[in-house]
């Protein structure tokens, strides 16, 4: 029993009424089958999709009292559920493979003890165990032949689940259990778990829809991500591929592919492949056991074709590598902390006042109340604030990372462990603050994951915090941006701005075809991040904050967009045109002055602004027009034409200044 909760075991409740917030109280009982449960008010953690308390059931038979933890999921993920058609499917396809993962009796697979509806969620069950794999390397010192032999245990649980026809589709360190004594895996956390059977023969593209499943860097394969790849079936080389992932973190806490400075340049590694053909890429730190390189590199081959046939396979080769491997228990390499405790605390005071005096005077306009909301904020996800970075529609904005205390414990509750931008916004001085959080929830954010595509993943969760009566919008980091007002100081030629335009408004339209409005497009809200490797760009309109539903908020959209257009297309440039086609486009521009600035003109859909680009581009692009006509893939070209261009431009070689379009004038 848990200190000052009642051991009365009477039934209080049924679980066909229990809510999800019950689980938050102490002494509510309900009946499962055989056994009664009861909470005990602790929450435990929040997790990606969901969030974890502690409970306790009781055998019927032998009175024997066992602890275990119940999940139930975010709010956030339920609206979704109603509004988001692959997040309904892939939730219903994900409670079917569930039901046959609780069937399966196997030493390595968590048990999972209740898997049912209550009255305003779903409740998961399972037993609680002493810490994750990952958790244990460092708890327990694990020796690196103790680490893989509990990973082959895992391996085995995941083998029966791909003889069932099953995909686990997130095998990672964080979703391996370890009991107390460190001496046994249970594989678990099947969030993201479906059947090959419901997938019906599909491809990554058909059934992701461009979407990112499972941990980028860890269990996220090529073929979910790139274009070239997304025509593959969906099958259990998926997992394979993550083993290589889990393998390599066992012994070094850095990515696979390198340092990646954010989730964009992690995203482009994974789609480029880090193990083509035999030939690795694979970031190994000094002492990494050499052993076990060739099967981490034949679980990571780019094509799925190539990798292990099986989790057998690899299983058997990690076995046959195990005497190879110390079994001495590596010493601790961590200096110990000397310092009296009050020296200790006084110097983290210290810098912890430097902090936030670091964090005010970034940007006057951010009070000390501001910082101190986000930092309550943030600090129950798991982050911490660093410092702020302005504002943006008047809500301020903070980069905050993830707190180093738990991704030093393995404890951290995602995957993605890159930093964050955090958009606050102050929910007591919206005019409808219940009205403001349902539309995030119930259309803003399910429409923005059904519409971002590949790379353009900027916005990773959004959350409402009741304690501080706010709403956080977490943005993926970049790092070295640049932004569109740069854009207007360069001289891109004609096809170049065209091509911009073209992307930039089909990032828009996306939105508008399920009828919302961005609101807040600018120069400012046009990022690009710069790939080093490859010298190309990616384009992504940001920004969204304040997102509207309607024709109006769509207009508004429609006279920004047509007033960036008009502002890449350099008069002087128009004017080194051919005879035959500059009359066509003096009149475009015409027309998009009109459109942006001529309060009486009819303002276009997105479409007719789409097609007034296209068809200029058809003119001055003979590749874009053949194209267009034979039904290519206008994105694709558009974004080859202008990438390395922009890339030149925005990122100058040292000591080459990007050339402007006008001879520039002293002020």
């Amino acid at each position: 029993m848990i200190h000052g909760v009642s051991d009365s075991w009477v039934e209080t409740t049924s679980i066909g009424t229990l809510r999800s917030d019950d689980l938050a109280k102490p002494a509510l009982v309900f009946r499962y089958n055989r056994y009664l449960y009861r909470t005990n008010g602790v929450h435990l953690s929040n997790g990606g999709m969901g969030t974890v308390y502690e409970l306790e059931r009781r055998d019927d038979a032998t009175g024997a009292i066992e602890r275990i933890v119940g999940k139930v999921f975010h709010s956030n993920y339920l609206y979704q559920l109603r509004t988001d058609e692959v997040t309904r499917r892939d939730h219903h396809n994900n409670l079917a493979a569930m039901a046959r993962i609780a069937a399966i009796e196997h030493p390595n697979i968590l048990p999972t003890y209740v898997s049912a509806p209550i009255a305003d969620n779903y409740l998961f069950v399972t037993p609680r165990m002493g810490m994750t794999l990952l958790e244990a390397i460092t708890k327990h010192n694990l020796t690196p032949r103790a680490r893989c032999k509990l990973l082959v245990q895992a391996l085995e649980g995941l083998s029966t689940l791909h003889a069932a026809r099953l995909v686990h589709r997130d095998f990672t360190l964080r979703n391996i259990l370890v009991d107390d004594g460190g001496n046994v895996a249970y594989l678990f956390d099947f969030d993201l778990a479906m059947s090959l059977d419901d997938s019906s023969n599909q491809t990554y593209r058909s059934y992701y829809k461009g979407r990112i499943f499972g941990s980028p860097g860890w269990s996220v394969a090529p073929e979910t991500i790139d274009q070239a790849l997304m025509d593959s079936p969906i099958n259990t080389s998926l997992d394979v591929y993550a083993i290589g992932g889990a393998l390599h973190g066992l012994f070094t806490e850095q990515l696979l592919y390198g340092p990646a400075d954010d989730m964009w340049a992690l995203l482009i590694r994974i789609a480029e492949g880090v193990v083509i053909g035999g030939r690795s890429k694979v970031h190994y730190p000094d002492g990494f056991p050499t052993v076990l390189r060739s099967v981490i590199e034949g679980c990571l081959e780019r094509d799925p074709a190539q990798r292990f046939p099986s989790v057998q396979a690899v299983a058997q080769e990690l076995r046959g590598m195990l005497r190879e491997l110390p079994d001495e228990r590596p010493r601790d390499s961590k200096r110990k902390n000397t310092m009296e405790p009050q020296i200790a605390a006084a110097r983290d005071a210290e810098r912890a006042k430097q902090q936030q005096e670091a964090i005010t005077t970034a940007d006057p306009s951010i009070s000390k109340e501001n910082v101190a909301s986000a930092e309550r904020a943030v600090h129950e996800w798991g982050y911490a604030v660093e410092r702020s970075l302005g504002r943006v529609k008047g809500h301020p904005i903070f980069l905050a990372a993830p707190r180093p205390d738990l991704v030093a414990s393995g404890a951290f509750p995602d995957a993605n462990v890159f930093p964050k931008l955090v958009t606050l916004i102050d929910l007591t001085k919206v005019k409808d603050p219940r009205q403001f959080v349902e539309n995030w929830q119930q259309f803003f954010w399910p429409i923005l994951k059904r519409v971002r595509q590949g790379l353009l993943t900027s916005l990773h969760k959004v959350i409402y915090d009741a304690n501080t009566s706010s709403l956080l919008l977490f943005t993926e980091y970049v790092d070295e941006p640049r932004f569109g007002d740069r854009v207007a100081e360069l001289d891109l030629h004609v096809d170049g701005a065209l091509a911009l335009g073209f992307l930039v408004i089909r990032q828009v339209a996306a939105l508008h075809e399920q009828g919302m409005g961005h609101t807040n497009i600018s120069p400012n809200a046009l990022l690009f991040k710069g790939a080093t490797a490859t010298r190309t760009v990616m384009p992504a309109m940001i920004g969204l904050v304040e997102p509207a539903m309607g024709k109006e908020a769509m207009a508004e959209d429609c006279r920004a967009l047509a007033g960036m257009v008009l502002q890449w297309l350099r008069p002087n440039r128009v004017a080194a045109l051919h005879i035959r086609v500059k009359p066509m486009f003096e009149a475009m521009r015409s027309k998009l002055s009109a459109w942006a600035f001529d309060k009486g003109a009819n303002t276009p859909g997105i479409d007719e602004l789409l097609r007034l680009v296209s068809d200029a581009l058809a003119l001055v692009d003979f590749n874009f027009s053949v194209l267009r006509d034979s039904g290519g893939d206008l994105q694709e070209y558009a974004l080859l034409l202008i990438s390395l261009r922009l890339y030149h431009l925005l990122w100058p070689a040292p000591g080459v200044a990007p050339r402007p379009s006008q001879p520039q004038m002293k002020r």
